[in-house]
């Protein structure tokens, strides 16, 4: 497990014993989970998109993949990789999406300027890793952490019947489409 107080933000990921390098600038890896998720998208021409990721050629393109998968779920800061799924607070199979970059887009944009006063639109460069660590640490006030927490919430959870009612209404109204991916899902996205 890394610690980021002390340790730099991975530039690189290790193939067959080699450190490969890849880009790291979080819009890449927005577009990446886009891709993955595209179902009309060939898995030849996905594979050739992701080897553009890598600065130079890995040895070996499944272990690369490997390390690719773990460098945008960020499994090296979980001490249990297993323990968190990312985009779901759910546990394996049962996981749904609760945000996505794109549709969410307007939420998560207004979130960092007024959380943060970073301009996700212009700024040069932000390392994926610091983008997903502000994006987790968004006050919980804002649009998109209140779509979130109504997203992930299990309504049969919720005794109070008007409860569940208003609750279920706010949900119809925040859905997302169907093929958002989880973290979860983009790992098993890459399998082919």
């Amino acid at each position: 497990m890394m610690n980021l107080m002390y340790e730099n933000l991975p530039e690189s990921i290790e193939v067959c014993g080699e450190s490969v390098p890849i880009v790291t600038d979080f819009r890449e890896y927005i577009k990446l989970i886009d891709m993955m998720s595209d179902s009309e998208l060939p898995a030849v021409d996905k594979q050739l998109c992701i080897i553009q990721y890598f600065k130079s050629a890995p040895g070996n393109f499944d272990e690369a993949l490997g390390g690719l998968v773990d460098f945008v779920t960020m499994s090296k800061l979980r001490s249990d990789p297993k323990s968190d799924q990312g985009d779901s607070e759910n546990d394996d199979s049962d996981q749904k999406a609760l945000y996505s970059f794109s549709y969410d887009y307007p939420y998560i944009f207004s979130a960092f300027m007024r959380d943060y006063g970073i301009n996700i639109r212009t700024i040069p460069y932000m390392h994926w890793w610091e983008f997903r660590m502000l994006f987790d640490g968004l006050s919980n006030d804002n649009e998109i952490k209140q779509r979130i927490m109504y997203r992930g919430i299990d309504l049969n959870d919720v005794k109070d019947k008007d409860e569940r009612k208003r609750i279920m209404k706010i949900q119809r109204e925040i859905k997302l489409p169907d093929d958002i991916l989880t973290d979860y899902d983009i790992g098993d996205a890459f399998e082919w």
